[in-house]
């Protein structure tokens, strides 16, 4: 009798979603959601985790004007980011607005993290940025005229480049392994 893996499981449930979802929309926007937390970073995403994809356009739902004004700064790198891991026909564009749901949502994650004790998002090292990436991050905040807002926003997109990087590494560890043991690599986080 063949035993039943977990690629195999994997396979038959998205087959099953193709079979519900003939447009493909469905499955799009769950692979833009999943590909925006790994984009985003952990504190970027615990502020800005509400999504819409229409027409081309992901609206990101945050939890106040500052992150939707901070985040629509950065838009340019965000979207660049997005667009080399789903295809720039995709998404062809990215706004933020608040919403009241992600402040929401952030207090039931509190809630579920006391009740278990335990964060569901594992522990990422981070991998240090280069001068270099630190200097073309001081160039893109350049633009903006409040020193503060400036060094916050600098500081937060090196804080998110970093932990992209350790992602980045973690996953390439992963693969390695994979590949090691003869199977197929997981799908990327």
């Amino acid at each position: 009798m063949r035993r039943m893996g977990e690629a195999s499981v994997t396979g038959m449930a998205r087959g099953l979603l193709d079979g519900l979802d003939r447009s493909g929309e469905g499955r799009a926007r769950a692979d833009i959601i999943r590909l925006w937390r790994t984009v985003a970073g952990p504190e970027v995403y615990s502020h800005a985790r509400g999504f819409a994809l229409r027409d081309g356009e992901l609206v990101v739902f945050v939890d106040s004007h500052a992150w939707a004004t901070d985040l629509t700064i950065m838009s340019a790198h965000y979207l660049a980011a997005i667009q080399e891991g789903a295809g720039k026909d995709t998404v062809t564009s990215l706004r933020f607005t608040v919403s009241r749901k992600v402040s929401q949502d952030k207090e039931h994650d509190a809630e579920d993290m006391d009740a278990t004790g335990a964060s569901a998002e594992p522990a990422v090292e981070t991998r240090k940025a280069t001068e270099h990436e630190r200097q073309q991050l001081q160039m893109m905040a350049a633009g903006i005229h409040d020193v503060e807002l400036q060094k916050a926003v600098i500081a937060a997109a090196i804080a998110q480049l970093e932990w992209r990087k350790g992602i980045e590494a973690r996953n390439a560890a992963e693969r390695g392994v994979q590949r090691a043991r003869g199977t197929k690599p997981p799908a990327q986080r």
